[in-house]
C-alpha cells in the first residue's frame, strides 16, 4: 500500500492520518501546536466518522427554528446574504421545528483523534510544496494557497468570510436545538445549543479581520455587554444568561464560509495538482467545497487510497 505525508493537523489532516495509520509516514503542521481551530457548531449526519475512528460518538434527535422575520422566502434570502453576501438557498430552509437525527462527538475530539494518530507530528515545521515521486502528500490547505505554492496560474476568485464565534456552558442544560437568526440589524446568524454548550455564530461579508473585529468588539466587553448579547440569545430557546457558567469565549473563524467558485477550475487544479505534484487535496478547504461534510471524507480518503494505488476516474469520483 502507498505510504502518504499529510500536511495540516486540522480536523481533516488528523481524520486522514489516523485514518492511514501505518500508511501515513508523518504529519506537518506549520503551527507550533495542535490547532484545535475549530469552534463552531460540529454535528454529524451519520455515525460512520466515529465508527471508522472507533471514537463513540452519541445519538440525538436536533430540533432546529428560525427567528423569523415573517415570511420563509425574506428568512431565507435575508439569511443568505447575512451570511455569505448573496441570495442562495442555505440550510435555513430546512429548519421547520421538527428534530433530526443527528451525532455528536465527545467534547475532546480533536484531542481524541490526534491520539489516534500512529504517525509523527512535525509541529513549526513548514511544507515547501514539494512532493516525491514514491511518498505523495495528502494536502489540507486552502486550495488558493496550494495554488500560489505550486505556481499555478488561474483568474478564479476565491471568496471567503471572516467570521467569529462566541461559546459558553450553561447549567442544567442537556439538549441540542439550532435557531436560524436572518434578520440582518443582528449580528448573530445562528445559535446552537449541544448538551450544555451553547454555540453563537457570526459572519462578516465584504468585511476585512479588521473590520469584523471591530464590530464585534462591543460584544466581547465582559461582563455587561456579552451578558446582555447572550441574555437576548438564550431569550431564543426561553431561557436566560443566568444559565451560563463562567466567561463566554470568542474566537475568530478566518474560513467562517467559503463561496462556491467555477467547478472545472477546481476540480482541474485538483488533478493537476496530483498528476504533475503527485499531491492530493483533502478536506473542505483544500478542495474548495462549501458543503463538504466530515461524514464525506471517509469516502474522499478511499478514493485517495485507490487512485495512489493504480485507481482511475479521478475527476468523476472526486466530483
Amino acid at each position: 500500500m502507498t505510504k502518504f505525508m499529510v500536511v495540516g493537523a486540522g480536523m481533516s489532516g488528523l481524520l486522514a492520518a489516523a485514518i492511514l495509520r501505518e500508511d501515513c509516514l508523518k504529519v506537518v503542521e506549520a503551527q507550533p501546536e495542535l490547532p484545535n481551530n475549530h469552534s463552531a457548531l460540529l454535528r454529524f449526519r451519520s455515525s460512520i466518522v466515529g465508527d471508522t475512528l472507533n471514537i463513540p460518538f452519541k445519538p440525538v434527535q436536533v430540533i432546529k427554528a428560525v427567528a423569523t422575520l415573517g415570511n420563509p422566502v425574506a428568512d431565507a434570502i435575508s439569511y443568505s446574504l447575512k451570511t455569505n453576501g448573496t441570495a442562495r438557498l442555505r440550510s435555513i430552509i430546512t429548519a421547520q421545528g421538527a428534530t433530526e437525527q443527528r451525532w455528536i462527538a465527545p467534547p475532546d475530539y480533536i484531542s481524541a483523534v490526534a491520539r489516534k494518530v500512529t504517525a509523527p507530528i512535525h509541529f513549526g515545521e513548514k511544507w515547501d510544496g514539494k512532493a516525491d515521486s514514491w511518498v505523495p502528500v495528502i494536502s489540507t490547505l486552502p486550495m488558493p494557497t496550494l495554488m500560489k505554492m505550486l505556481n499555478y496560474h488561474h483568474e478564479q476568485e476565491f471568496r471567503s468570510i471572516e467570521g467569529w464565534t462566541c461559546t459558553a456552558r450553561l447549567r442544567d442544560t442537556d439538549l441540542c436545538a439550532t435557531i436560524y437568526i436572518p434578520d440582518r440589524n443582528e449580528l448573530a446568524y445562528r445559535a446552537s445549543i449541544t448538551g450544555d454548550q451553547l454555540i453563537v455564530e457570526y459572519a462578516f461579508p465584504g468585511l476585512s479581520e479588521a473590520e469584523a473585529r471591530e464590530r464585534m468588539g462591543h460584544l466581547t466587553d465582559y461582563p455587561k455587554n456579552a451578558r446582555d448579547h447572550l441574555h437576548w440569545v438564550l431569550s431564543l430557546f426561553g431561557m436566560t444568561s443566568g444559565a451560563i457558567i463562567g466567561k463566554p469565549e470568542f474566537k475568530r473563524q478566518r474560513y467562517a464560509k467559503i463561496l462556491p467558485v467555477d467547478d472545472n477550475v477546481r476540480k482541474r487544479f485538483i488533478l493537476w495538482a496530483t498528476e504533475h505534484h503527485n499531491i492530493y487535496s483533502f478536506g473542505r478547504f483544500a478542495t474548495w467545497r462549501p458543503g463538504l461534510l466530515q461524514d464525506d471524507l471517509i469516502n474522499d480518503l478511499r478514493v485517495i487510497q485507490r487512485l495512489a494505488n493504480g485507481g482511475t476516474s479521478y475527476d468523476a469520483r472526486r466530483a
